[in-house]
């Protein structure tokens, strides 16, 4: 099993530049993120470095910003600028995945951008697009996740989460070129809690490094799990 890393951060509450209009700036949280991992991985060095990140807790603008960060390769802390981090911890999840076997259960939670795709019955201008799911289709969306990754999941808590700013595709970069707004995606958010039991130990363990759903750039699709006997 390849190493796995959990870094712990609490946000500089003067670091402004995640913010944009009230709502986190996902692509500048995303390249601050990519300092812990190294050089030269390319064009897809998120996926190579296995980042994933979730914000645990926004109680204000600025105020209350913790951040879970996951990775694949060893991160290096000393590179995350000091006024986006005030304090860092970090942990390797090896002896938490070896543990995950058939049956067992797990606490876990996950930001995901739960989303579906408009079909031909759409009015014209939405077919192909996709759409935000929110509450009961959320909750399906989830469990139709979590069971193909390994996890039945037995309790189910979904609370929506603020949107997350990310970057727009290129088409609508170059459908409104100078046009701020086309630079900008606002992808949904909700939160999963809940308890469930492993099915799929393997599928499971895969799903935790390479995440689950759309928007992993943007902290969404970090799957965090806790045997139940310990502390979630």
């Amino acid at each position: 099993m390849n190493d796995t890393w959990l870094v712990a951060i609490a946000v500089n509450s003067g670091c402004r530049r995640l913010f944009s209009g009230g709502k986190i700036n996902g692509h500048a949280l995303h390249r601050e993120l990519m300092r812990l991992a190294p050089a030269g991985l390319g064009d897809e060095a998120r996926r190579e470095a296995g980042l994933l990140y979730r914000v645990e807790q926004v109680v204000a603008p600025r105020q209350g910003l913790r951040i879970l960060a996951q990775l694949t390769l060893e991160p290096d802390v000393r590179a995350l600028a000091s006024e986006f981090a005030a304090q860092v911890q970090q942990r390797r999840l090896n002896p938490l995945l070896s543990r995950l076997t058939t049956g067992a259960r797990v606490r876990y939670r996950i930001d995901a951008n739960a989303t579906k795709r408009h079909g031909n019955a759409a009015e014209p201008h939405k077919r192909g697009k996709l759409a935000n799911l929110h509450g009961t289709e959320a909750e399906l969306w989830w469990l139709r996740k979590s069971t193909e990754v390994g996890l039945h999941p037995l309790q189910l808590t979904s609370t929506p989460q603020p949107d997350v700013l990310g970057r727009a595709s290129k088409r609508n970069k170059d459908k409104n070129p100078g046009d701020e707004e086309s630079y900008t995606a606002v992808h949904g958010v909700t939160r999963f809690d809940g308890i469930g039991v492993v099915t799929d130990p393997d599928r499971l363990r895969a799903a935790v490094n390479v995440g689950i759903g759309r928007a992993r750039n943007y902290g969404c699709g970090l799957l965090s799990l806790a045997l139940t006997e310990e502390a979630p």
